[in-house]
Protein backbone atom coordinates (compact mmCIF):
# COMPACT_ATOMS: atom_id res chain seq x y z
CA UNK A 1 0.00 0.00 0.00
CA UNK A 2 1.10 3.50 -0.84
CA UNK A 3 0.39 6.74 -0.41
CA UNK A 4 -1.90 9.24 -2.47
CA UNK A 5 -0.70 11.98 -4.57
CA UNK A 6 -2.88 15.53 -4.63
CA UNK A 7 -2.73 18.53 -6.22
CA UNK A 8 -0.03 20.57 -4.83
CA UNK A 9 2.19 17.97 -3.34
CA UNK A 10 6.10 18.03 -3.88
CA UNK A 11 8.28 16.42 -6.20
CA UNK A 12 11.69 14.81 -5.09
CA UNK A 13 15.16 15.52 -6.22
CA UNK A 14 14.53 19.17 -7.65
CA UNK A 15 11.69 20.37 -6.03
CA UNK A 16 8.51 21.80 -7.50
CA UNK A 17 4.73 20.69 -7.49
CA UNK A 18 1.68 18.62 -9.05
CA UNK A 19 -0.58 21.12 -10.91
CA UNK A 20 -3.47 18.87 -11.22
CA UNK A 21 -6.12 16.84 -10.24
CA UNK A 22 -9.71 15.41 -10.12
CA UNK A 23 -12.16 14.45 -7.29
CA UNK A 24 -11.46 15.85 -3.59
CA UNK A 25 -9.28 13.50 -1.23
CA UNK A 26 -9.14 15.26 2.33
CA UNK A 27 -9.21 18.53 0.90
CA UNK A 28 -7.32 18.33 -2.75
CA UNK A 29 -7.83 16.82 -6.07
CA UNK A 30 -6.31 13.59 -6.55
CA UNK A 31 -3.46 13.41 -9.15
CA UNK A 32 -3.28 10.90 -11.81
CA UNK A 33 -0.64 9.35 -14.80
CA UNK A 34 -0.90 12.62 -17.48
CA UNK A 35 -1.19 15.32 -14.84
CA UNK A 36 0.85 18.50 -15.14
CA UNK A 37 3.66 18.75 -12.70
CA UNK A 38 6.13 21.60 -12.30
CA UNK A 39 9.68 20.54 -11.44
CA UNK A 40 12.05 23.33 -10.30
CA UNK A 41 14.52 21.83 -12.59
CA UNK A 42 12.78 20.72 -15.65
CA UNK A 43 9.72 22.99 -16.26
CA UNK A 44 6.49 21.62 -16.54
CA UNK A 45 6.14 18.27 -17.24
CA UNK A 46 3.83 15.24 -16.56
CA UNK A 47 2.72 12.27 -13.85
CA UNK A 48 4.79 9.24 -15.66
CA UNK A 49 3.29 6.38 -13.76
CA UNK A 50 -0.13 5.25 -12.14
CA UNK A 51 -1.49 2.40 -10.25
CA UNK A 52 -2.57 -0.52 -11.71
CA UNK A 53 -5.23 -1.55 -9.35
CA UNK A 54 -6.21 2.61 -8.47
CA UNK A 55 -8.39 4.68 -10.84
CA UNK A 56 -10.12 8.06 -10.99
CA UNK A 57 -11.70 8.84 -14.40
CA UNK A 58 -10.16 5.27 -16.02
CA UNK A 59 -6.63 6.75 -15.24
CA UNK A 60 -4.37 5.59 -12.97
CA UNK A 61 -3.96 7.36 -9.92
CA UNK A 62 -0.61 8.64 -8.51
CA UNK A 63 1.06 7.31 -5.53
CA UNK A 64 4.32 8.04 -3.56
CA UNK A 65 7.22 7.43 -5.08
CA UNK A 66 5.92 7.01 -8.86
CA UNK A 67 7.76 8.96 -11.35
CA UNK A 68 7.40 11.96 -13.60
CA UNK A 69 8.70 12.39 -17.07
CA UNK A 70 11.83 14.31 -16.15
CA UNK A 71 12.49 11.43 -13.55
CA UNK A 72 11.83 13.60 -10.45
CA UNK A 73 9.37 11.26 -8.15
CA UNK A 74 6.42 12.27 -6.16
CA UNK A 75 6.10 12.56 -2.53
CA UNK A 76 2.56 12.27 -0.35
CA UNK A 77 1.11 14.86 1.73
CA UNK A 78 -1.11 12.11 3.01
CA UNK A 79 0.92 9.57 4.68
CA UNK A 80 -2.11 7.70 6.07
CA UNK A 81 -4.77 7.70 2.60
CA UNK A 82 -2.66 4.22 1.08
CA UNK A 83 -4.19 2.15 -1.93
CA UNK A 84 -2.47 -0.52 -3.85
CA UNK A 85 0.13 0.00 -6.01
Amino acid sequence: MKPVIRQGDALREYGGQVLEGRYDCLGKPIACQGDAVLCNLHGLNRIAEGSSLAQVDGLPVALDGHRCACGCSLVSSVPDFLVEP
